[in-house]
């Protein structure tokens, strides 16, 4: 086995019980002699690769926004500013959809971060590359429409994304998550769909003629 593989294999051990015992024990339990432990290898070998836990948990978290930050570089500015509003939204959540993608391709990682053993400041740094891709776009939005705040900005920025760490961090849950496609729709759909459309209310019936029909239903 070369140097290399030795390494890669090493780093895979590390990474498989740093997951498993973040679900088992939470984060700010383990230890670095848990996770030697558990991926079978000495703790010189582990400060080879990592000067301690804090630095184990930021490179894992590193890698994470390095990689989506240089997927969502691959864009146009001036086509973007040429596109229509509907062009420009699906653009945004085509974005989107790379972040979501990348981490089904980490799900098991991401899991263990994003849940409820994991990171709390990982969720606070997803929420602010989210904000920062919604307000670049939102300006060359602005930049070509007149647009309209319905409610004040700093308000209407949270709620989107807070919709959109709710979906994910419900996304991450499930045993069997959905495929990334599936979830970027559902995301598309809560953005388009209002809150009685969201729950299956037919918008063109007053919902309180609905609600009086599903009472008669019940009777």
């Amino acid at each position: 086995m070369s140097v290399h593989q030795k390494i890669a294999t090493t780093e895979r051990k590390i990474k498989a019980a740093f997951i498993y015992l973040v679900n088992e024990k939470g984060l700010s339990h383990i230890t670095v002699k848990d996770i030697t432990e558990a991926a079978n290898i000495n703790r010189s070998t582990f400060y080879k690769h990592f000067i301690d836990k804090p630095h184990l948990v930021d490179h894992y978290e590193k890698q994470f926004f390095e990689h989506v930050n240089k997927m969502l570089k691959v864009e146009n500015t001036n086509q973007i500013c040429e596109q229509s509003i509907e062009e420009m939204q699906l653009q945004l959540y085509s974005k989107i959809n790379k972040i979501i993608e990348y981490i089904y391709d980490e799900l098991e990682l991401a899991k263990a971060l994003i849940g409820p053993n994991g990171d709390p400041y990982f969720e606070e740094k997803i929420k602010e590359l989210l904000r920062n891709i919604l307000n670049s776009d939102i300006e060359l939005i602005k930049g070509n429409i007149n647009v309209k705040n319905y409610i004040p900005e700093d308000y209407a920025h949270e709620v989107v994304i807070s919709e959109l760490i709710s979906v994910i961090k419900l996304w991450l849950t499930k045993a069997n998550p959905e495929p990334p496609q599936k979830i970027s729709e559902i995301i598309i759909k809560t953005r388009y769909l209002s809150p009685h459309e969201l729950l299956g209310f037919d918008n063109s019936i007053p919902f309180e003629d609905q609600l009086a029909s599903a009472d008669r239903e019940n009777e």
